[in-house]
C-alpha cells in the first residue's frame, strides 16, 4: 500500500470514526476542544509510520487517541509536582538557618525557636536509673 492509498484510507476512516474517537477522549478529558485536538494525533504522517495501522483502523485511531492523552496527562501531573516541590524547597530554603553566618565571638547562632533538650534529653540525678 502506498503512502497516499495509506493516507487516503486513514481519511475515509476518520470521517466515519471521528465523533466515536472524540466521544470517547471527551470522557476522558471533560473538554471538548482538547478531545478535538488529542483526536487529531492519528492523524499525523508521523504517527502512522511509527506505529502502523491494525486491521481495525476505527480501533487504532481510537487507541492511539487515548495513549496520547495519557501521555498529557502524565506530563501536566508530573510538571505540576515537579512546579509543586519547588515551592516547598524554596520555603524551606527561606525558613532554614544560614549555617555559614556567625553571631558575636565567631560563634554559630542559635535557632530563634526554643530548643527541646540536648541531644540527651534531660539529665537524671545520679540512682534515678532502672533497677
Amino acid at each position: 500500500m502506498s503512502a497516499a492509498d495509506l493516507h487516503g484510507a486513514i481519511e475515509a476512516v476518520w470521517r466515519i470514526e471521528s465523533a466515536r474517537v472524540i466521544a470517547g477522549l471527551f470522557r476522558l478529558t471533560r473538554d471538548v476542544g482538547l478531545a478535538e485536538d488529542l483526536a487529531q494525533e492519528p492523524r499525523r504522517p508521523g504517527t502512522v509510520a511509527a506505529t502502523g495501522v491494525s486491521a481495525n483502523p476505527g480501533a487504532w485511531l481510537t487507541a492511539t487517541a487515548k495513549r496520547r492523552t495519557i501521555d498529557l496527562f502524565r506530563r501536566n501531573n508530573a510538571k505540576r509536582k515537579h512546579e509543586e516541590l519547588a515551592r516547598e524547597l524554596e520555603a524551606l530554603e527561606q525558613t532554614s538557618l544560614d549555617l555559614h553566618s556567625t553571631g558575636p565571638g565567631g560563634r554559630l547562632r542559635q535557632p530563634s525557636s526554643p530548643s527541646l533538650g540536648g541531644p540527651c534529653g534531660r539529665r537524671l540525678p545520679v540512682g534515678s536509673g532502672i533497677r
